[in-house]
């Protein structure tokens, strides 16, 4: 038997403890830990198989520098030394508006954000690209003006509501709330609360639902929407909750009365006394709301989250108990970055900002084929695989051949590698 070691998985962000057994140092055995106050021994697939992603055949395990139409191995010194000396010569002779920096908090290793942001920030550099601006750019625009920093993300507070309303979240497949499976089961088959889930799909978290709204897809605007004006005109809303605790209320009032909430509820494909009940139920409960890809990579994403954070409010349903609350963190997804603060960056060629420190990868490829003197001319891409991840692999390959110096920091040997 080899040596038992306490560790948490990498995966994704639950981080779920992790019982590791080695041998000859290797992994051989891996299983859940029950003393992990998180996730109590729970662990997903994902977890059980990281001894594939630890020792594959093809994992990188040296610097490699591209000799030609080759790549040669070549010691950490000389990597390092390299690649800081081209980083201080592109630098000078073009500013540091030349340098971007392309990862942060990978699958594989989360703390790699906090040292390349380092980096960036300590070269005089703003432009961080990340996924995150690809998916969650709506939504943390949105937490920043209505909870005051982009980085102050809502979550359910699944172990004391009586109501969950999910919108486009499997959690059953995909988890993003600790313990997702064994919460979304228990919750179920509680006679005294309520799953009710919204989603074009019947999905494995859908077969759970006490109340399934299979909604047309790309129709969640039109159906929070509407949600919206049946609380405010049947009078379900919490008016002490809206008097003491939000401003600006009465300034979008008007978007929600005299509106067809019928015709907006058939545009759904729903029927309109589930949809009343649905927001009867979620007005007047202790509940709380979870919603993911499903609307942070819709058609109307922002709108979607904001049209959210309006449900919330006037049902009181934000920062208290049961409701949805601002959890701790040890460090944020990233900086608050008001597109309205002067100091905070635009990119040259697509006036493009930043949302909690991202910048959407999307426009990359413009920001280095650009004439524009301060254009891109070197980029660390990180646990990033932009040409697989991001749209427009050609525009990719294109700009990345335009680049001065392109430094890769993958576990294999990527297509963008």
């Amino acid at each position: 038997m080899g040596t038992i070691h306490k560790t948490g998985c990498v995966l994704c962000a639950q981080n779920c403890g992790l019982e590791i057994e080695v041998e000859n140092n290797r992994i051989v055995k891996v299983r859940g830990d029950k003393t992990n106050a998180k996730s109590e021994g729970y662990i997903c697939r994902k977890g059980l198989n990281i001894a594939y992603h630890q020792h594959n055949a093809d994992r990188l395990k040296y610097p490699l520098k591209k000799v030609g139409d080759k790549f040669e191995r070549i010691s950490w010194d000389q990597a390092i030394d390299e690649i800081a000396a081209k980083l201080k010569s592109i630098i000078d002779q073009h500013g540091p508006r030349s340098f971007a920096y392309m990862g942060g908090g990978g699958q594989g290793c989360h703390f790699e954000a906090a040292f390349g942001v380092r980096l960036m920030r300590l070269l005089g550099s703003q432009y961080q690209y990340s996924a995150l601006a690809q998916e969650f750019s709506g939504a943390f625009w949105v937490c920043g003006r209505t909870h005051g920093k982009q980085y102050l993300h809502d979550q359910p507070d699944v172990n004391n509501t009586d109501l969950l309303l999910i919108f486009g979240w499997n959690g059953m497949q995909s988890h993003q709330i600790p313990q997702a499976p064994r919460r979304l089961q228990r919750l179920s088959k509680d006679k005294d609360k309520l799953l009710i889930v919204v989603d074009p799909r019947v999905s494995e978290t859908a077969k759970l639902a006490d109340i399934h709204l299979q909604i047309r897809p790309g129709s969640d605007a039109l159906l929070l929407k509407a949600m919206i004006s049946i609380i405010l005109k049947e009078g379900w809303q919490n008016k002490d909750y809206l008097a003491n605790r939000t401003s600006g209320f009465d300034s979008i009032k008007s978007y929600f009365e005299n509106f067809d909430a019928r015709a907006a509820v058939k545009t759904c494909e729903l029927d309109f006394d589930q949809v009343r009940e649905v927001a009867r139920l979620y007005a007047t409960r202790k509940s709380s709301l979870r919603y993911d890809l499903g609307l942070f990579m819709g058609r109307h994403s922002g709108l979607n989250s904001y049209l959210i954070v309006i449900l919330q409010s006037i049902c009181g349903r934000l920062c208290v108990p049961g409701g949805n609350v601002i959890n701790g963190h040890m460090m944020p997804f990233g900086p608050h970055t008001d597109e309205r603060d002067s100091k905070i960056w635009r990119t040259t060629a697509t006036h493009s900002f930043p949302v909690c420190g991202s910048f959407p990868p999307n426009v990359m490829p413009e920001e280095i084929l650009s004439d524009h003197p301060d254009r891109l001319r070197a980029v660390i891409v990180t646990q990033s695989n932009p040409l697989r991840s991001y749209a427009d692999t050609t525009a990719y390959e294109n700009a990345f051949r335009r680049l001065d110096l392109l430094v890769t920091g993958e576990v294999a040997m990527t297509e963008t590698a």
